[in-house]
């Protein structure tokens, strides 16, 4: 979105101008209730200001049981009450509504009109400063309008909350699911997945001058065309259209010309590319500014027709396969000549891949675990706030070669190894199965340096739950290819993950592998010292030295068993 302005930036000035251009002024407004809460959390607000050519939403006015407003639903004891209510006022009445929920509270009329309910709001900032428009280049309802057509884009003003408003405490997945449907169906917008938009309130101002302004390419490449559609009895002759072509490096010109009703023809001498245009208004400033774009000139592809079905018989299963025997090419359109605008354009595609791939970060080590170990351990030194490692693999040797490569005092550096490394065989050094020489190991770093804060658990199970390797350094996610005992020593690749956006497209918290995976584990692991007790209790236990001979020592073996069986299970519960 771009900022516009009017001309005329008074409060009563826009006020005069709103109502010269527009007849009502239909409000929605969303709230959640949480269950026992005495007044509901303001979700969204919306005033859209309509001329006589749109079409005002009829439900509004209505009472529910004949499919009016208020309406809601209910998310069950955990995710509470979403409730949406619409009505009409006058333009300069939605206006001054509006303005009062910058002030902190919205005042909603109920069943009964003499009730209305006064919702308390949080720091409201503008966006950009009152009266002040921003002209709508993308649209914010992407699939639906709230009801009838709103055409040629519009100008809003937002009213954005300072502090994130949360509505979803406790949810689960369910709830949110429920939720968006909710949202999709009444507001045909799925607020949950824009932070920003909880709490919000919009005003919008749709086109009042025309219902399009259609731009194509003259069929010699060196013109423009605009075909504008005005509303009946509103004069183009205040609109000014400024156009700019741009090549692959740079703009060659900008023009600027006053709209006519029906076509109007731009000239563009040395050729149309990617163009873009913006209309002014004289009275009410910027009313539409499109993004950059271009013309097809051709459309090079091919066809693949299935003629059979391959069936293959897996282990895991029968699968099978559409196969093609011949791809037909289709082109529709002339392509480019060659000459030196493709070069210019094939190179700014090379300087996007490059880019692209710059803001990608991995490594590939193959036959160098120097330089492998080097870069983990350069990692791992940037750290500031924690390092968490999973690591199957982990032991002895790599407790010395990085968890001690930290450079802050108390850093707090957790590790998740696993039971079958641990079991696997014995440490070369010193003898002993591997788990008890991690164990061995770590109390002798712990004794010549307190200050170390390192945690290690070991994952339960024969096979380790986890295959995959993870260094996760304040909050960012590496990708290890190989255990660190051999990284690097054999083709190892070492990439960094895009950080998780907190919701997804429904709402509903994202997958992250420092939440569902090592969290969720970490949680379940046990620490490697208890770990440690109960392995050398298990092996003294199967050579018999202290096998319980009598019945009644048998019994209480057999109750001591049952209680720690019963306190594992509950402490996977509880986790």
């Amino acid at each position: 979105m771009t900022a516009a302005s009017s001309p005329n930036t008074t409060d009563e000035a826009f006020v005069a101008q709103c109502e010269a251009d527009y007849t009502i002024a239909e409000i929605t407004a969303v709230a959640h209730v949480t269950h026992g809460a005495t007044a509901p959390t303001h979700v969204l607000a919306v005033v859209e200001l309509l001329h006589e050519h749109l079409e005002p939403n009829p439900l509004i006015g209505l009472a529910p049981k004949s499919n009016g407003y208020p309406r809601g639903t209910d998310l069950g004891t955990r995710g509470g009450k979403l409730l949406v209510q619409r009505w009409h006022v006058s333009v300069r009445e939605g206006i001054q509504w509006y303005r009062t929920c910058a002030r902190g509270s919205m005042t909603v009329p109920g069943k009964d009109p003499l009730k209305p309910t006064v919702v308390r709001l949080g720091q409201l900032g503008d966006d950009p400063p009152w009266p002040y428009l921003v002209v709508e280049v993308e649209e914010f309802w992407p699939h639906s309008e709230f009801w009838g057509d709103r055409p040629a884009g519009s100008r809003w003003h937002r009213l954005v909350p300072i502090a994130s408003v949360d509505v979803t405490q406790g949810w689960e997945a369910s709830d949110f699911e429920k939720a968006r449907n909710f949202f999709m169906a009444e507001v045909h917008v799925d607020i949950l997945s824009r932070s920003v938009l909880v709490g919000s309130c919009h005003l919008r101002l749709p086109n009042p001058i025309y219902r399009d302004l259609q731009q194509r390419i003259g069929s010699d490449r060196r013109s423009v065309h605009f075909d504008v559609d005005p509303y009946p009895a509103q004069p183009l002759n205040e609109l000014e259209l400024t156009f700019w072509n741009q090549r692959s490096w740079g703009a060659t010109s900008v023009r600027r010309m006053t709209l006519q009703p029906g076509i109007n023809v731009l000239h563009v001498p040395e050729g149309v590319e990617q163009v873009a245009h913006a209309v002014v208004c004289q009275k009410r400033g910027l009313l539409k500014l499109s993004q950059s774009a271009g013309f097809i000139r051709a459309f090079i592809g091919t066809m693949d027709l299935i003629s059979e079905q391959r069936s293959v018989e897996a282990p895991k299963g029968r699968y099978t396969v559409g196969v093609s025997g011949a791809s037909q090419p289709i082109q529709v359109g002339t392509p480019r000549p060659e000459g030196a605008l493709t070069r210019l354009a094939d190179d700014e595609g090379q300087q996007r891949t490059q880019r692209a791939w710059a803001e990608t970060a991995f490594r590939w080590f193959d036959k160098d675990s120097v330089t492998g170990t080097q870069a983990i351990r350069d990692i791992i030194r940037s750290a500031s706030r924690n390092v968490d490692l999973l690591d199957p693999y982990f032991g002895r040797g790599d407790l010395m070669e990085f968890a001690l490569s930290t450079t802050k005092h108390g850093l707090p550096f957790r590790v998740l190894t696993s039971h079958d490394f641990c079991t696997s065989g014995e440490d070369s050094d010193l003898k002993i199965e591997r788990g008890d020489a991690l164990a061995k190991t770590l109390e002798s770093v712990r004794a010549q340096d307190p200050r170390l804060n390192i945690e290690i658990k070991v994952m339960p199970g024969q096979k380790s739950p986890v295959h995959d390797r993870f260094l996760i350094v304040d909050g960012t996610v590496w990708v290890l290819g190989a255990s660190l005992n051999e990284f690097g020593s054999r083709g190892s690749l070492l990439m960094k993950l895009p950080a998780s956006p907190a919701h997804g497209t429904s709402g509903s918290p994202t997958f992250s592998v420092s939440a569902n995976v090592f969290d969720a584990h970490w949680g379940t692991s046990d620490a490697l010292a208890d770990w440690v007790k109960r392995r050398a209790a298990s092996r003294t236990g199967s050579r018999g030295a202290s096998q319980p001979g009598t019945f009644k020592e048998r019994v209480l073996s057999t109750k001591r068993t049952l209680e720690e069986v019963l306190q594992r299970v509950r402490e996977v519960w509880r986790a």
